[in-house]
């Protein structure tokens, strides 16, 4: 499964061109630190309008869709770790039913009530 491919997906399954380069994010599952997951980095600026992130697991053949409406998340600066004005979120994939960034430095922030849609391929 490519970016282009699951953006098209869920577009189709909306009937509606809500997704596209701009406004989403993609990401496959990787090592880090003993752990595996997703990277997430999203300018600061970038919360201030609607973020669409696909989460993809190859080995579960599936990929969840984030949405997070415009400034939804207030002063994301104190809930992500961050560095050069960008949230740095790794959210393991030991537990899939529970979207939490795990890094030092955050709130632990949970993105579980933002799952929009989960598609199998």
């Amino acid at each position: 499964m490519t970016k282009n491919e699951a953006m098209k997906r869920v577009n189709e399954e909306l009937h509606a061109n809500l997704l596209n380069d701009k406004n989403t994010q993609w990401s496959t599952v990787v090592p880090y630190a003993g752990d595996e997951g997703w990277w997430l980095n999203i300018p600061l600026s970038g919360f201030r309008q609607e973020r669409h992130f696909l989460i993809c697991s190859e080995k579960a053949k599936s990929f969840r869709h984030i949405r997070i409406k415009a400034n939804t998340i207030l002063s994301p600066a104190t809930k992500f770790r961050c560095k050069d004005q960008t949230a740095d979120v790794f959210i393991s994939a030991k537990n899939p039913k529970r979207l939490v960034d795990t890094l030092p430095g955050g709130t632990k922030f949970s993105f579980d009530k933002y799952v929009f849609g989960e598609y199998n391929f």
